[in-house]
């Protein structure tokens, strides 16, 4: 294959479905990595896995010699800001519907010209990655603040912020999900915008219902966990959630579950909250209070005092 140039690459996805419970788990992980490092010598066969971060952060499956040549060539999968707001114009300049008004309107409103190549129209540069003429696009689309004066925030900012995880990170598919919603939104026809900042926030809570079923398909155990919480507003002390588990028995709950458990296996609530962390659900605050990202919260029928109302 060498003298060829053939190059063949071999992925490994969904390894959360390789095992019913994180020891064995872990032992299939960490054997998968020592067959990648194995697989280091070879040129003409490459190996890649997609693991989710709490896999990797596991110091078990990282349990053997040279691990650290493995661990050091990760690449994280993050979305900045300025990457989703790219996608976005992709969609917008070729689409089918409206791409040709939108590609016209950027050039005669912005000076931005977009080239075809392949049958595909690209961005131009400076609208992927200029910050600063994307929040001037995506003002004129949906206006520029999140409601009547900028107390309220302004859409390029306030989208991907409360559309984050703890760790600040944001999918795309939530991101895409919650500008369809807001498009679709037909409760604000007479707006002067395109969108409308209340269409904007009913996205996010399609967004967050959405998100809220991909983590709890991933991990089943955050349903048992996230019931309980129901109508309890965050900001709020450890103690006022760690009562609503007990409350609740989740404890006792997460024995029974048959799939896949939090990794530390709850033993107490404290570790339960640390699994929460891990995933990127919870947050502690500066004043040692927990807190809950939006595009959870509002999927978790959780409230927040001034927040985007949680799903009904």
């Amino acid at each position: 294959m060498s003298e060829k140039s053939i190059r063949h690459l071999i992925l490994f996805d969904a390894l959360d479905r390789t095992a019913d419970n994180w020891e064995d788990l872990r032992k299939l992980l960490r054997g998968l990595l020592q067959t990648m490092l194995a697989f280091r010598s070879y040129r003409a066969i490459r190996i890649k896995s997609f693991l989710r971060p709490d896999m990797l952060e596991d110091p078990l499956v990282q349990e053997f010699p040279d691990a650290s040549k493995i661990i050091a060539n990760k690449v994280d999968l993050t979305w900045p800001r300025a990457e989703l707001f790219g996608l976005l114009w992709q969609y917008l300049g070729n689409a089918n519907e409206g791409g040709e008004y939108f590609r016209t309107e950027c050039e005669n409103t912005f000076s931005l010209k977009w080239e075809q190549a392949n049958d595909v129209w690209k961005v131009p540069e400076k609208l992927r990655k200029n910050e600063q003429i994307q929040r001037d696009v995506f003002h004129a689309i949906a206006g520029p603040w999140m409601g009547r004066d900028p107390r309220r925030g302004y859409p390029y900012t306030w989208l991907p912020n409360h559309l984050g995880d703890a760790r600040g990170q944001t999918s795309p598919r939530s991101f895409l999900a919650a500008l369809r919603q807001a498009a679709e939104d037909e409760h604000h026809a007479d707006h002067k915008y395109s969108l409308h900042y209340e269409s904007i926030k009913s996205g996010v809570q399609r967004a967050s219902r959405i998100r809220v079923d991909e983590v709890v398909e991933d991990h089943p155990w955050v349903r048992t966990a996230s019931e309980p919480l129901t109508g309890l507003v965050v900001p709020c002390t450890e103690e006022e959630m760690i009562e609503r588990w007990e409350d609740a028995g989740v404890l006792n709950k997460m024995r029974d579950i048959h799939e896949i458990p939090p990794r530390r296996i709850a033993t107490d609530h404290h570790v339960l909250l640390r699994d929460m962390m891990d995933l990127g659900v919870l947050y502690h605050m500066h004043d040692g209070r927990l807190n809950i990202p939006d595009v959870y919260r509002v999927g978790f029928k959780m409230g927040r005092k001034g927040g985007v109302r949680p799903v009904r």
